[in-house]
């Protein structure tokens, strides 16, 4: 059998997952667009509020309306204080307590409105903007999920949308209001007294510098919030996925130093946001109370004199100080802005990204699998700084023949199976489905046509009937009994006491990695595919098991094209034909007995990892017959 690698020492051992290779504690770096506003950015998201026009149509108009009342009261004040209280005339003043009345009531019913229309909207964007990634992850090449790690992607799809749903529920439209207020209360203040105005504003040139000064540091460091919480869930997602690994090496402590940094520094990057938000936060207050002590001094002369009522001043006060809480706010949600701005970067960057791998132009119906399926001079290579996987595979596979394809590791078994269904296209060369280039064929009808059982078979959280009816257009209850009956996968059902309707858990957890090959099997015979591909698991399981995988595997391969990765001995002596390959192309074909006698590769790799399994496997073949 394949000699077991001895575990390195501590010292020898890289640090824990997610890290090699990584400065800082991070991972491969992301996309930055690098400006504190990008409109692109903003048109881009703008598509998702198209079809909910009307919200926010009706969201956008209530906040203006809001911000008018609320100018009023102010008005209201001076005037009642200038008309009725300082001079002593109480006739007419409870109509303007009505009517101040009314205006809160009626703000009140704005503001609920506002809330309602703006969280609403916002809801629905989010939804429809994350069934968008996750629309779009379905589609990318599988060239882009592999080099993203799992965690990251989940962050675009689950963090970074909920970094804008907060933006859209109560930052965005609100700005509007804002502006709006601020407007409102500049002009009225102008009214009132325009050179009390000009005092007041005397401290928005100290104010806009500051601003100007904070905006790129705020947000680089909300970029870098988001972009270390992405590493975190990616790192959280390799861990506890490779548990197992980790506390078989002994690796806990080295692990958890990892995860110790990353936090620290996700801890640290959340500190340095929070600090300017603090800071410019307490700059606008300061600004504000000391604009409105400049006010305030002014009054103790202009009131002395006259030149200007009581009711007068304490209105343009109180406008002064309802001046700087938009600005207030806008500053705070200046912040929110750069995180949502940063967390749009990641989102739109997968937006953006487009597949390689897409349907035809003029697609050409996929035939019926007839004749062979052919590699024809076939040359790949993951990247263009990749060394070459195959250089120059020529292969065809007759219609019901079943191959074995075997050969030492890295020599491109398992890049056939994902160049087979399209997962890559060959750099240089051809695939054909009886003359036909997979490349002039839908993604859909090729794939249609195949079955894959992979080495760890890929279980969904759910039933077994759900597994087994994965991917089948119609999954009656017979042609699944009938699937599961002749890949011994009902062997697994009956054991189960929930039959059927058995958990699996999620990846298949709750099963044993010989009942996931069982289920797998069934699940393949289910679709009834043209071509079979398998990548036989090398995992050892108990003889019965074992037993029930050779018959299970004896029925999928039956009287169908199959195309075999082969681990196995005995799954090599059932092959019609044994294909060798060795440096990315073929370089030994035929019969287990006569590849031996040629004395090649193929009998190097007999010796090295056979030769002590062929009694074990020999039994096995027996036990199964007998069955």
């Amino acid at each position: 059998m394949t000699p077991t690698m001895a575990k390195p020492s501590s010292s020898a051992r890289s640090s824990g997952p997610g890290r090699k290779g990584l400065s800082g504690g991070g991972l491969t770096p992301e996309v930055s667009f690098g400006k504190a506003y990008d409109a692109r950015l903003v048109r881009r998201l703008g598509v998702f509020f198209r079809p909910h026009r009307g919200i926010l149509f009706l969201a956008a108009l209530s906040y203006p309306l809001v911000s008018v009342l609320q100018l009023f009261q102010p008005y209201l004040m001076k005037v009642a204080l200038d008309r009725y209280i300082v001079p002593r005339q109480p006739e007419g003043f409870g109509w303007l307590i009505a009517g101040l009345v009314a205006i809160t009531i009626a703000e009140f019913g704005g503001r609920f409105l506002q809330t309602i229309l703006t969280q609403l909207l916002g809801q629905r964007v989010t939804r429809d903007l994350r069934m968008a990634l996750f629309r779009k992850l379905q589609s990318v090449d599988l060239a882009y999920i592999e080099r993203n790690p799992v965690g990251r992607l989940m962050t675009r799809v689950t963090n970074d949308v909920e970094a804008l749903s907060e933006t859209f529920s109560t930052g965005a439209i609100s700005i509007v209001g804002d502006l709006v207020m601020l407007a409102g209360i500049v002009i009225m203040m102008t009214a009132l007294d325009w050179k009390l105005s000009l005092y007041a504003f005397s401290t928005l040139p100290i104010l806009l510098a500051f601003t100007l000064a904070m905006r790129s540091r705020a947000r680089d460091a909300f970029r870098r919030v988001r972009t270390l919480l992405s590493q975190m869930n990616a790192f959280l997602n390799e861990a506890i996925s490779g548990m197992s690994i980790i506390q078989t090496f002994n690796q806990q402590r080295t692990t958890f130093d990892d995860f110790e940094q990353i936090n620290r520094e996700y801890k640290d990057a959340n500190f340095q946001a929070i600090r300017y938000d603090a800071i410019t936060y307490a700059v606008v207050e300061a600004i504000s109370l000391c604009a409105i002590a400049l006010i305030l001094l002014l009054g103790l002369h202009i009131l002395d004199d006259g030149t200007v009522e009581v009711g007068l001043f304490v209105a343009f006060v109180e406008y002064l100080r309802r001046f700087f809480q938009p600005i207030t706010e806008l500053s705070t949600k200046y912040t929110v802005l750069q995180s949502a701005m940063a967390s749009a970067e990641r989102c739109v960057s997968l937006l953006d990204e487009e597949p390689t791998l897409i349907d035809p132009p003029t697609p050409v119906s996929c035939p019926p699998l007839v004749r062979a399926v052919e590699f024809q001079d076939v040359v790949f290579q993951y990247g263009p700084d990749e060394k070459m996987v195959l250089t120059g595979l020529s292969l065809s596979v007759g219609r019901g023949e079943k191959i074995a394809i075997v050969g030492p590791t890295g020599a491109g078994k398992s890049t056939i199976v994902k160049l087979l269904t399209r997962f890559y296209d060959p750099t240089s060369g051809s695939i054909r489905f009886d003359g036909v280039d997979t490349r002039q064929v839908p993604l859909r009808a090729l794939r249609g046509r195949i079955a894959i059982v992979l080495q760890d078979p890929y279980l969904f959280d759910g039933t077994i009937r759900e597994n087994i009816a994965f991917g089948v257009d119609d999954p009656t209850s017979a042609r699944l009994e009938a699937a599961a009956r002749r890949t011994c996968a009902d062997a697994v059902i009956e054991r189960t006491p929930k039959g059927w309707d058995a958990p699996v858990g999620e990846r298949g957890s709750r099963l044993s990695a010989g009942e996931r090959q069982l289920v797998a099997f069934a699940r393949a015979l289910a679709l009834d595919p043209e071509l079979l591909i398998l990548d036989e698991a090398t995992s050892s399981v108990d003889p019965e098991t074992e037993a029930l995988i050779q018959r299970g595997l004896d029925a999928l391969i039956e009287d169908r094209t199959a195309i075999i990765i082969a681990h196995r001995l005995s799954t090599i002596r059932r092959a019609d034909r044994i294909v060798v390959l060795s440096g990315g192309r073929v370089v030994e074909e035929g019969s287990h007995d006569q590849l031996l006698a040629r004395g090649g590769i193929y009998r190097k790799l007999y010796e090295l990892q056979f030769a002590e399994g062929d009694s074990a496997d020999l039994a096995s073949d027996v036990r199964a017959e007998d069955r």
